[in-house]
């Protein structure tokens, strides 16, 4: 690329960029596989659009459901290239959810995995590589910052999933400052196990590894028992976390190996200040945190230079910030950088945008320019006049533990363990031991699962104990 043009503003134009500076380095990989190069995964995008074009052109809807890897990517730099809506989609979302924002988007073709091989429905199935057989390829159009480029669905672990409708310049916007914070290199290997449907795997993942020369390696699922052998095999120096990712990996045995690593960041959060400790201290790992949601990406960032241990991040020059009766409110301060609407709800996206402020749902507090999660509105439990949140204790009325391998827990020592750190209003009730938490595709616990599960027949009441 020459001084003189425009920099990338799109996911093809991005990849196309790295094609052509650095063509022959390894861009992507699956753990265990032969690697992509810029230029293949390139020259594989441009052989999918041609294949595609057939169904989509400028502003037209294309879902997908994709396991991640290289071919998921490639269909990504496609429909990108087309200038086409991309509805990343999960084999676990509700039928007639996916139903009804395919009809709102009036998205009639969908690119599919069977048995390795991607397969375009729209009527009767046909693979995709008979399409792009006959070597038809099409310019790639030159999208604008601000035109649509994927609907992305929030995780809906706290209330109903919506589809956010992001434009071309948001993934860019938020890979650009991940890479601010992490300060990746052509030296880096990112590992990421996330779902493809997920901003974290592309915004905060691949166009991060893209724009820094770094490489890419992609797991189908995370492993805790598997983790530090897959980073050492392939040379990690840095991944993402989410959810119980730091928790489950601190909860396998421990070894003299734990530290045989290349890792010494990880990008996610935000998680406790105990959490942060435990990691770098078993692991020599450091997380840098983050708070970014669905709608906006990054709003906050840790960098390499600054840390504080708990903390989400500082807010990003990009977005003006205030908390209004404990609730975090967002206002971007460039065009192109957040979420549009929520895809055929126009009334949750009256709610979320007020006076041109989004409101976030989070509950949140600034300290000394460093900003603290403190939980989600809705998830608040209210006993007794009082305010209680779940990331204290999980549940106010019902305490769900998960006990270590091996560890048999008695249900009133744990509310004894609760009442020498909590203050009587919340004290659980109920006690219930589970072998494991619900969780959705990302690692989040699904809290209204629990909720809907409720008070089970073996579930312990203190009530009972001491009437």
């Amino acid at each position: 690329m020459s001084g003189r043009e425009q920099p990338p503003v799109s996911f093809h134009e991005i990849v196309a960029q790295r094609a052509e500076t650095r063509p022959d380095d390894e861009l992507v990989r699956l753990v265990g596989a032969p690697g992509w190069t810029a230029a293949d995964l390139w020259e594989r995008g441009l052989d999918f659009a041609g294949g595609l074009s057939r169904y989509a052109g400028p502003g037209d809807a294309i879902a997908t459901c994709l396991p991640p890897g290289p071919e998921a990517i490639a269909v990504t730099t496609a429909l990108s290239a087309l200038g086409a809506v991309e509805l990343p989609l999960s084999a676990d979302m509700d039928d007639d959810w996916v139903r009804t924002l395919k009809q709102t988007m009036n998205c009639t073709t969908t690119v599919t995995s069977n048995l390795g091989h991607l397969v375009v429905e729209h009527g009767d199935p046909v693979l995709l590589d008979d399409l792009i057989a006959d070597g038809h390829r099409i310019s790639p159009h030159k999208s604008a910052p601000g035109d649509p480029a994927a609907v992305m669905t929030t995780s809906g672990t706290t209330g109903r999933v919506k589809g956010a409708l992001l434009p071309v310049a948001a993934g860019p916007g938020q890979a650009s400052r991940v890479q601010r914070a992490m300060r990746y290199d052509a030296s880096d290997v990112l590992y990421s196990f996330f779902s493809w449907h997920h901003i974290n795997a592309r915004h905060a993942a691949f166009l991060p590894a893209v724009l820094s020369g770094a490489r890419l390696v992609i797991g189908p699922r995370f492993s805790a028992s598997r983790f530090l052998d897959t980073v050492r095999a392939e040379r990690v120096t840095a991944f993402n976390f989410m959810g119980a990712v730091c928790a489950l990996l601190l909860r396998q045995p421990s070894s003299d190996r734990d530290r045989d690593h290349l890792i010494r960041r990880a990008y996610g959060g935000p998680a406790p200040e105990h959490l942060f400790h435990a990691m770098r201290d078993r692991f020599g790992i450091t997380l840098l945190q983050a708070y970014a949601c669905t709608e906006l990406g990054d709003v906050a960032t840790t960098s390499t230079a600054e840390i504080r241990p708990g903390a989400a991040g500082r807010p990003v020059p990009e977005y003006e910030l205030k908390i209004v009766d404990n609730e975090l409110l967002v206002r971007p301060r460039q065009p192109d950088l957040t979420f549009s609407r929520y895809v055929g709800d126009p009334a949750a996206t009256g709610h979320a945008w007020r006076d041109g402020w989004f409101h976030t749902g989070d509950r949140v507090r600034l300290d000394d320019g460093w900003l603290y999660f403190e939980g989600r509105s809705a998830d608040v439990v209210r006993r007794r006049g009082i305010n209680i949140s779940p990331d204290a204790v999980e549940d106010e009325v019902l305490a769900v533990v998960v006990p270590l391998p091996g560890r048999v827990l008695d249900p009133a020592a744990v509310r004894r363990h609760c009442a020498g750190r909590l203050p009587r209003h919340a004290l659980p009730r109920y006690v219930s031991f589970q072998s494991s938490l619900p969780r959705n595709p990302n690692l989040k616990v699904s809290r209204a699962a629990l909720r809907s599960r409720g008070v089970t027949p073996d579930t312990w009441d203190a009530e009972s104990e001491n009437p």
